[in-house]
């Protein structure tokens, strides 16, 4: 059942992310709706539904992308994110608030920063400041939308 009630949410969250990439995107980017709730998912369930979803919705994306020259990379990150972020399961008790938002929010700025190191290589040796920009501009739209989804539902209050 649980299995079933996941994969219709992320793949609701995919069409969305999907139909709405124009009206979000920024010049070049765009949030990452997807993972945001791969974290609350993890969170709440731990890690073997964490790495699970997160293979399983990379894999979905990659697949999905038609012109994808770095398949397997999503699927990876996602992985890893599902992984580490399922460490924070019934630790909102005993972290305070800010290191509980600090740990996922150190994880999914490592997990920008492998999938730019990969995607924009390029940029990070003719450029390596723009790169950074690119990198922190990525992460921050995308913990934007996270920080509104905060008010709404705070991820320390997931049980």
């Amino acid at each position: 059942m649980i299995f079933f009630k996941y994969t219709l949410i992320l793949l609701a969250t995919f069409i969305f992310q999907s139909w709405s990439s124009e009206f979000f995107s920024v010049g070049t980017i765009d949030p990452d709706f997807c993972v945001i709730i791969l974290l609350y998912i993890s969170i709440k369930n731990g890690g073997m539904v964490g790495t699970l979803f997160g293979f399983f919705i990379g894999l979905f994306i990659d697949l999905s992308s038609g012109t994808n020259q770095f398949f397997g990379l999503t699927p990876l990150v996602y992985t890893m994110t599902g992984y580490f972020s399922s460490f924070l399961k019934e630790e909102n008790q005993r972290l305070n608030k800010i290191y509980f938002t600090s740990i996922w929010v150190f994880i999914l700025l490592v997990q920008f920063l492998i999938f730019s190191l990969i995607v924009y290589q390029q940029l990070l040796i003719q450029s390596p400041s723009m790169f950074i920009i690119k990198w922190l501009a990525t992460s921050m739209y995308t913990l934007i939308f996270i920080g509104i989804l905060q008010v709404i539902t705070p991820l320390y209050k997931i049980q």
